[in-house]
Order: structure tokens, then sequence, then C-alpha cells
């Protein structure tokens, strides 16, 4: 593919201004490879393992002017300005030894969308992989939402890293001097951190001892015993273990039943769905029922938009029935790989999760408002 396009009057005739960009491109040094922690690549590659087989569409509707383009060897409908940036990204990644989308974990692209009046209806806009990459918080007209959302956010960062959430603070400035590049890479890694100890958190409501061995460890006594985490819960039913925080003195089972109850509600703020299947570990619960006890979810509420009279509003990982097979908390909110991430950034593209200011935090979506082809590799304002 990528003779076909460098080749001179071929690359003249298809994207002039590419053609400028790519020779200039050619001269720079290769792109330096990013190392990722342990934890991370198992990350990933649970990831790419879990995921159900690439879906292909079979025929590409594909109304004129927006062209046809290959992007990771998968096809899509775009607006030619957005196809030349695609294009640019695509040459970055191959410099990468990443040809196809399957190297990268993406299942699926979603360009240009019929009948509507945002960029994806005129073929500026890309989605990736929309199930597993969700707009986790500041949609429009749901800041009501957004309290609960990030009060979630708060305490699994808190719980899990020790660290306050970035997520309600997307969209904010960025420092003066910090390079764009240097920036979306370093919000990027704090987003997987978080998405990774998402995956885990859940992990561990499911698993009630290893939430107790978790919260025996100093960082674990420590975390759970935060105003922004459990400390309301802990303070409710066990003062004495907040009085005189010990590891030496494990919580009981009844008291991480109550934990799980807390997460068990996350779960409902996050999905709007009933979750998993949890036994109880306190034994006295189980005794009064004569068999294995079921700790139970919270009541469903239906999200409330800013106004609900003229506005709808959703919860950020509700699957929509078969609609995003795969969305749950359990799988985290980014499988995007930072090499494409950055790739797309490099050629020019907005990314959903930074650039939109207060409505900022659409993870899977990418955008270029360029429709006269004039901003080949720089960002649009």
């Amino acid at each position: 593919m990528r003779q076909g396009w460098m080749n001179g009057n071929s690359c003249k005739r298809a994207f002039p201004h590419l053609c400028l960009f790519l020779t200039a491109m050619a001269l720079c040094s290769s792109v330096t490879q990013a190392y990722y922690q342990d934890s991370i690549d198992a990350y990933f590659t649970h990831q790419t393992l879990s995921v159900n087989k690439t879906i292909e569409e079979s025929r590409i509707d594909c109304p004129q002017p927006l062209v046809v383009i290959t992007f990771l060897h998968k096809q899509i409908c775009v607006h030619v300005c957005l196809g030349e940036k695609l294009t640019v990204a695509n040459a970055l990644l191959e410099q990468q030894g990443f040809t196809q989308g399957s190297q990268l974990g993406v299942q699926r692209l979603t360009g240009f969308r019929p009948g509507q009046a945002s960029l994806h209806g005129q073929g500026m806009a890309l989605d990736i992989d929309a199930a597993t990459n969700p707009y986790i918080i500041h949609e429009r007209h749901e800041t009501k939402i957004d309290e609960e959302l990030a009060m979630v956010y708060e305490r699994i960062a808190q719980f899990m890293l020790g660290r306050s959430s970035i997520i309600p603070l997307l969209g904010g400035e960025r420092q003066t001097k910090e390079a764009r590049h240097a920036y979306v890479a370093r919000l990027y890694e704090a987003l997987l951190h978080e998405s990774v100890a998402m995956q885990r958190y859940f992990a561990l409501m499911e698993d009630g001892k290893r939430l107790q061995e978790y919260v025996h460890t100093i960082p674990g006594a420590q975390r759970s015993r935060l105003p922004t985490t459990f400390l309301s819960v802990l303070s409710a039913y066990d003062l004495q273990s907040i009085q005189t925080p010990s590891v030496s003195a494990p919580l009981s089972d009844a008291l991480i039943d109550q934990l799980r109850l807390q997460m068990m509600s996350d779960w409902i703020t996050l999905t709007g769905n009933v979750g998993p299947p949890l036994l109880s570990l306190d034994h006295a619960v189980a005794s009064l029922h004569s068999k294995n006890a079921y700790l139970r979810y919270p009541p469903i509420l239906p999200p409330k938009p800013d106004d609900p009279a003229t506005e709808k509003a959703d919860r950020p990982f509700d699957p929509k029935g078969g609609t995003y097979p795969g969305r749950s908390p359990l799988k985290g909110f980014l499988t995007l790989r930072k090499d494409l991430v950055l790739a797309l950034i490099d050629a020019g593209l907005r990314w959903g999760a930074l650039d939109f200011g207060r409505t900022s935090g659409d993870i899977m979506h990418f955008d270029s408002r360029d429709t006269k082809c004039d901003k080949i590799g720089t960002p649009d304002p």
C-alpha cells in the first residue's frame, strides 16, 4: 500500500497535501517504541484475546462526495480530508510495524453515519471499538449523572491507585509549554491506569476473600479508610477499626460484605444494570437462609437528564441490549493502544477523551473539522 501512494504521480493525483507531508516525514527520525509495565501488557493481552472475531462490513454504503479508504486493513467511508489524515496515521503506524488492525486489537471502525447532523454525518469522525471504549463522563445534558459518576471514579482511583481520578477533570487546559504529543501521552497513561484499576476494583467485588486480603495490606488498610472510599461504611459498622486502623486485625466477613455492597452500588451507577451474582461471606446471613446467600444489588433507578422533559440520558457502561457487546466495568474503559492514539493525534485528529472541552470523555471518538484539507499533520483548533 505504501508504495502505491508514495509514487510521485499517484500521490499528486490522490492527495496533493499529503504528498508534501509524507516527504517531510520521511526525513524525521523513527518513532520511538514505548514500553509498558507488565500489568499493562497483561491487560491488553486479555482484551485482545477476549473480544469477538473482527466484524467486517460486507458492503460500504458511501455516498458522494465521501470516499472509501483503507485504514489498518479495514474499509471505512469518510470525507476526503479525514481520509488524508487517516492515511498519515496509517503511515506512522506502519513505521512501527503495525499494518493490521488485529495487531492493535482493533475490532471495528465506524465513520460516516447517514442522517446525522454531527461530524459523523459529514464523514469527518471516526469511532474505534465503541463497545469497549465508552463515553465515560461529560455527555451533554447529563451533569446530574456526572456528579454520581465522579464519586465512583474517585473511589476507584483512591482505593486502587492511592490518587485522585483525572476523569472528572478531562477537558481542562494543558500546561502552556507542554507539547500536544506529550500531553496526550501523559493523560493516556493516567487513563489507562484508571481503566486497569476499574477492572481490579470490580474483580475484588466479585471475590470477597481477595478483597479481605487487600484491605489487610498496608496500602489497602489506609485507602479503605479515606472519606472518598469506605470511611462512612466502616465507621457505621466498626468504629473501632477506624480509631485504630491496624492491618493485624482483619475486617470481619460481615464488614467486607458491606464494602462489597457499596461496590455493587457503584456498578449500578456505571451500568444501570445488575452485575454478576455475589455470594455473601457472612456465615450468619447464609445460615438464616439454610443455603448460600447472595448479596442484593440496590434498586435500579433510571438516569435523570438535566431536563427530563426534552432530553434523554444513559449510563456509560450500559450495553443497551446487544448494541455494545462486551461493555462492562470488568473490562475497563480503554482498549485503544497508545501507539494508535498517538498516531491519530500526530496526524492532526482530535481525541474525544481530551479535546472536547467541558464535554470531553468520549474515549472511542476521533474527528477533524478541517474540511479544506489544509491542516494535515497539525491539530484542529
